[in-house]
């Protein structure tokens, strides 16, 4: 439950502090006033003939009305839970590693083709979602602003590889923290909320600053989460043309390993999850049930058509509590009382 004008309900407690003033100042200056009319209190007759319960509870309704009322003039939001509510889908990039390690055959066919396939069911799941595209090696790149059509995330896909772009110079690698860098900026430039960056890599970084950018941007509220693709053990690099493996500025092959260490210190750091991919894409689905539903209720009970008006309900009580207020008749109630008797005094003589 959420109030559309919460700081209405100020009211309550300021009212309710006027009434006590009022309700004091009132009983006693009655005193006083009965004191001079009819004498010293301790008199039988002085003493007040209405009951003395009906008279709290009187008060007592006053006081619940007053609370019912300011309640209803800040009115009360219900969240609907029913197949009524509209489950916001949350805006993420996906930010896919396009470096040549990602085709490593440890897993089959290879990093890639694992990491696309399962990426792919993943896209064509969500139905709400506003969903875009950032592929890096040493640079990253937006291919796709968010959008509400996965479809078109989908199409970039199919033409995505990372055969399709020069693996020399200064795309050489992978540099996870020129992507988080980039969605970072699309967020904020955007005034997009929440902000979610799902990183699809092996976790080999070739950049220097990781966590100084991770740093940075979650104090923006990017949270990072992680696929990770690949196996621990690894396996040779392959050159662009399979032929043979690919070679270091030493001479010797490239063995590419999974980096998890990398993934769970950037992930931990921004609030985010690390998910190793699986076999069957399982780290997708994971990564949907245990981190993004939770933000979609969490966006969906922000959004004011879930909500119904609750008004009604302190509305009636208030209500409810003026008909017994009146039905008690507090101020018409009196209580009868046995008087002292006069004692008759002899005529007095002429």
């Amino acid at each position: 439950m959420r109030f559309a004008h919460p700081e209405l309900l100020l009211i309550a407690p300021v009212t309710l502090a006027l009434f006590l003033i009022v309700n004091r100042v009132g009983t006693r200056r009655g005193r006083a006033a009965l004191t001079t009319f009819a004498g010293d209190a301790t008199r039988a007759w002085v003493a007040s003939s209405s009951v003395t319960w009906r008279k709290r509870l009187d008060r007592a309704l006053v006081f619940f009305a007053t609370i019912c009322l300011s309640l209803a003039l800040a009115r009360p939001l219900l969240y609907r839970t029913d197949e009524h509510s509209e489950l916001r889908g949350v805006p993420y990039l996906v930010a896919l590693d396009l470096s040549r390690s990602m085709l490593t055959a440890d897993v089959r066919p290879n990093r890639w083709f694992s990491a696309t396939n399962a990426l792919a069911r993943f896209l064509e799941s969500a139905s709400s979602d506003r969903v875009g595209l950032v592929t890096f090696s040493g640079v990253a790149y937006l291919n796709a602003p968010l959008s509400f059509d996965p479809r078109a995330v989908l199409s970039i896909l199919r033409y995505t590889s990372p055969l399709s772009i020069d693996m020399d110079g200064e795309t050489a690698g992978s540099d996870l923290g020129s992507a988080i860098e980039r969605a970072g900026r699309y967020f904020v430039s955007n005034a997009i909320q929440p902000r979610v960056v799902i990183l699809v890599t092996d976790g080999e970084d070739s950049g220097t600053q990781l966590l100084e950018i991770g740093r940075r941007w979650a104090r923006q509220g990017v949270k990072v989460c992680a696929i990770g693709v690949g196996t621990r053990a690894g396996a040779k690099v392959p050159r662009i043309n399979y032929s043979t493996p690919a070679l270091n500025s030493s001479g010797q092959e490239v063995i590419s390993r999974l980096n998890e260490a990398n993934l769970k210190r950037i992930t931990a750091l921004t609030g985010g999850r690390y998910y190793p991919l699986g076999n069957q894409g399982e780290g997708f689905t994971q990564l949907r049930e245990e981190f993004l539903k939770p933000l979609q209720e969490t966006a969906s009970r922000l959004d004011l058509k879930n909500y119904t008006e609750g008004f009604q309900i302190p509305l009636s009580l208030a209500v409810l509590a003026f008909l017994l207020r009146f039905c008690l008749g507090a101020g018409r109630s009196v209580q009868t009382k046995s008087l002292p008797s006069i004692r008759l005094l002899p005529p007095l003589k002429p």
